[in-house]
C-alpha cells in the first residue's frame, strides 16, 4: 500500500482524465511568503511549487530560496484560483498554502519535515486547514511520524533516481519506504477511525475534501463494506454540482461504474496501439491455448519503476516462452510511450495513456493496483497480484514453473 499511502505526495504519477471544474478567471497578483524556522540549516534550500496547467493535479518546484538565520522569503505571482506547496528540498514532502492573490502568508515550523510546518493567512481554507493539521498532531503522532519517515525515503528515492542517476541508492530508498510502510499498514484503521469521526462534525472545504479522499481510498482497497458505508455517508456533504481531481476518484471508489473482472471470469477484449502504432487486440493472445500474463506498469512513476520485477520478468519468459505470453501495458504520456528512447519490453508492450480507454480498461482489469493479471489457456482470469506476490502467484497459476 505504499502508494496508496503517498499518492498525495506523487502527484506526477496520475494521469488526467477526470472532469474538472471551471477555474475563476486568471488574477495574477503578488502574494508574499515569510518564514521562520528552527533546527533548519542555513543554506536549507526551499521550494515554492505551483501548479501544472497542463497536468491538472500536478506541481512543479517554481521558485528557489535558502534559509537564512532561520528565515527564507517568496514574492510570487499566483492566478487567483491556485494554491501552492512550499518544500523543503526539491523531492520532499509539501506544506499546502491555501491563498489568494496579493496574500500574505506566514510560515513557522521546526526541523526539516514540512509536516511540522503551519502556513497562517486570511484564507478560510487556510485557517481550517490548520484546524485539521493541530488536531491530526494531538490524535494521530504515531501515523505522522511514520509518514514523514516515508517521505523522506521517496525524496532520497528521487533524488537518487534524478539527479545522481544511481539506480542502486535509488532501489535502496524505495526498498526502505516499502519497509516502513508495512509498518505504517496498522495504523490505518486508527487514522481512519479517528478521521472520519472528526469530518463528520466538520462543514465540507477543501480540508474535508481531501480527507474523504484519503479515508475513501482506504475503504477501497482494504474491502471494507463497512468503512465504505461511513464514507457513502461522509460523502453527501459534498456539493452536488462540486467537482475536482480528488471527488472524481471518491466517487469512482464508493460508487464504480465498471465492475472488474474476478477470478473465474472470461477476459474482455481490448484493443490498444503498441510502438509503431499498430493496433492489438488482447484477444490475440488471450484463449489461444497459451497462458498470458497481462502487466500494468506506470513508466512514468519512478517507485514503480523500482519496485517491478523486470529482470525476473525476462528470465522467466525466456525460459517458457513456448508455455506463456507477456502483454505490458505502459501506463505514460503517449509522447513518453513514442520517443524511441523509451525503455522497450522483450515482449508486446502496448500504451495506456490519455489517447486509450484508459478508465475502462484499468477499472476492469487493475482496480485496486495488482498490476499483474493471469489468464488461463481458455482466456478466464486465474487470478490477480502485487510485485511482491508475482513469484507465489506465478508458481500457484502456471503449473509448469519449477
Amino acid at each position: 500500500m505504499k502508494k496508496s499511502i503517498i499518492t498525495s505526495m506523487l502527484m506526477l504519477c496520475a494521469m488526467s482524465g477526470w472532469a474538472q471544474g471551471t477555474k475563476p478567471p486568471v488574477n495574477d497578483s503578488i502574494c508574499v511568503f515569510d518564514g521562520t524556522v528552527t533546527n533548519v540549516p542555513d543554506g536549507t534550500v526551499v521550494y515554492l511549487a505551483l501548479p501544472i496547467r497542463e497536468h491538472p493535479g500536478a506541481y512543479k518546484p517554481d521558485t528557489i530560496t535558502t534559509v537564512k538565520g532561520g528565515k527564507f522569503h517568496f514574492e510570487k505571482a499566483i492566478p487567483a484560483g491556485d494554491d501552492c506547496y512550499v518544500r523543503v528540498s526539491k523531492y520532499g514532502s509539501m506544506l499546502n498554502v491555501k491563498l489568494n492573490p496579493g496574500m500574505k502568508t506566514v510560515i513557522t515550523g521546526n526541523g526539516m519535515e514540512p509536516e511540522e510546518w503551519t502556513a497562517e493567512n486570511d484564507h478560510p481554507d487556510q485557517k481550517e486547514a490548520n484546524i485539521y493539521k493541530k488536531y491530526k498532531k494531538e490524535k494521530l503522532a504515531d501515523y505522522l511520524a511514520l509518514n514523514a519517515q516515508i517521505n523522506a525515503a521517496n525524496a532520497k528515492m528521487y533524488e537518487a533516481q534524478f539527479d545522481a542517476k544511481d539506480e542502486k541508492k535509488a532501489k535502496a530508498a524505495s526498498d526502505e519506504a516499502n519497509r516502513i510502510a508495512k509498518q505504517l499498514r496498522p495504523l490505518r484503521l486508527k487514522y481512519f477511525n479517528v478521521m472520519s469521526e472528526f469530518i463528520k462534525n466538520r462543514d465540507f472545504s477543501a480540508s474535508y475534501e481531501s480527507e474523504l479522499a484519503m479515508i475513501s481510498q482506504d475503504a477501497y482497497y482494504s474491502d471494507d463494506e463497512e468503512k465504505m458505508n461511513i464514507c457513502r455517508e461522509l460523502f453527501a456533504k459534498v456539493p452536488k454540482d462540486y467537482m475536482s481531481e480528488s471527488i472524481y476518484f471518491v466517487k469512482k471508489y464508493l460508487y464504480p461504474e465498471i465492475k472488474p473482472l474476478k477470478a473465474g471470469d472470461q477476459v474482455k477484449d481490448f484493443t490498444l496501439n503498441d510502438h509503431d502504432g499498430k493496433p492489438h487486440s488482447i484477444m490475440e493472445y488471450a484463449g489461444k491455448g497459451k497462458y498470458l500474463l497481462l502487466e500494468s506498469a506506470r513508466k512514468a512513476c519512478t517507485g514503480e519503476v523500482l519496485d517491478r520485477p523486470k529482470e525476473y520478468l525476462k528470465e522467466l519468459h525466456k525460459k517458457y516462452a513456448d508455455k506463456f505470453d507477456v502483454v505490458t501495458l505502459a501506463i505514460s504520456p503517449k509522447e513518453m510511450f513514442d520517443d524511441k528512447e523509451f525503455p522497450r519490453e522483450d515482449w508486446l508492450e502496448l500504451g495506456l495513456n490519455e489517447t486509450s480507454p484508459f478508465e475502462e480498461i484499468m477499472s476492469t482489469y487493475f482496480p485496486k493496483e495488482e498490476r499483474f493479471v493471469f489468464i488461463s489457456p481458455e482466456g478466464k482470469i486465474l487470478a490477480k497480484c502485487r510485485p511482491d506476490k508475482l513469484n507465489e502467484e506465478i508458481k500457484k497459476c502456471f503449473p509448469f514453473v519449477e
